[in-house]
């Protein structure tokens, strides 16, 4: 699947429209803005760790990114999150470089991803 082919699972965007009360804000904009914005930081910690090696910053970046990600339904940058998190448990440092070569592509595109469920529910 190439980058710009990823979307955020229908089923999981459609379980938090569900948490949703009468009258108030849009539940589901509020976690799309709390992701986007802890999940550039986790990104960020997750690039710093393998820079300076650190492989318990490294799989907690991972592990925390992997969670988020999954609530969302951003099933790619999960997915890739996870190898990382794998690698990191494992005490793999080169595997989590490896694992997180594609990642600032997925996490662009999930963005991207972002940005179109926010135009929907704005719509």
């Amino acid at each position: 699947m190439a980058e710009s082919d990823i979307t955020l699972d229908a089923q999981a965007i459609a379980a938090l429209r569900a948490l949703q009360a009468p009258g108030r804000p849009s539940i589901l904009l509020r976690v799309m803005n709390l992701f986007e914005t802890s999940a550039t930081s986790l990104l960020a910690e997750l690039e710093q760790g393998l820079d300076s090696g650190d492989l318990p910053t490294v799989t907690r970046a991972a592990h925390t990114l992997k969670s988020s990600s999954a609530n969302i339904g951003a099933v790619a940058l999960a997915d890739c999150s996870k190898a990382i998190e794998q690698c990191g448990r494992e005490g793999d440092l080169e595997g989590c470089r490896q694992g997180a070569s594609g990642l600032p592509a997925v996490f662009m595109a999930t963005l991207a991803a972002v940005a179109v469920v926010r135009s929907q529910e704005t719509a």
